[in-house]
């Protein structure tokens, strides 16, 4: 293989590598979560695309070094960024915010940086039906 084929394989490489970066960076702040979640509950969504730079109400939360300093806290889970009447954390599916999904909730019920995206009542249900069967199975 010649000098000019490596340096032009080393050059495509760079590239794809660069193009990638965005996306892996945004599925490593979504795994921070105690469920997987995509980009629009940190992002504020434009239509028909998200924008990559602009945070919503929760996204500025999770980043703000008082609050959330990029990581899930049980401090972030009580608090409601988007106004809506559910914690954050019960709309994650962490009430307590210990970075374990509660017993028995599999999936998100709403996004906590969207305002009047509030069905956290399945996941407390959820919580609760959980938290009941443990109390049976241990008898």
């Amino acid at each position: 293989m010649s000098i000019r084929q490596t340096t032009g394989r080393i050059c495509v490489l760079a590239l794809l590598l660069l193009l990638a970066a965005p996306v892996l960076a945004e599925q490593g702040w979504g795994g921070r979560l105690p469920l997987p979640v995509d980009c629009n509950f940190c992002h504020e969504i434009d239509e028909p695309t998200p924008s990559s730079h602009v945070l919503n109400v929760f996204g500025l939360d999770f980043q703000d070094p008082s609050i959330g300093n990029n990581a899930w806290t049980s401090y972030l889970a009580g608090l409601d960024s988007d106004d809506d009447g559910c914690t954050n954390g019960a709309e994650v599916g962490d009430v307590d915010g210990n970075g374990d999904a509660d017993n028995g909730v599999t999936e998100v019920s709403s996004n906590p940086g969207l305002a009047g995206d509030c069905s956290a009542a399945s996941v407390m249900d959820e919580v609760t039906w959980g938290q009941l069967k443990e109390i049976f199975d241990t008898r």
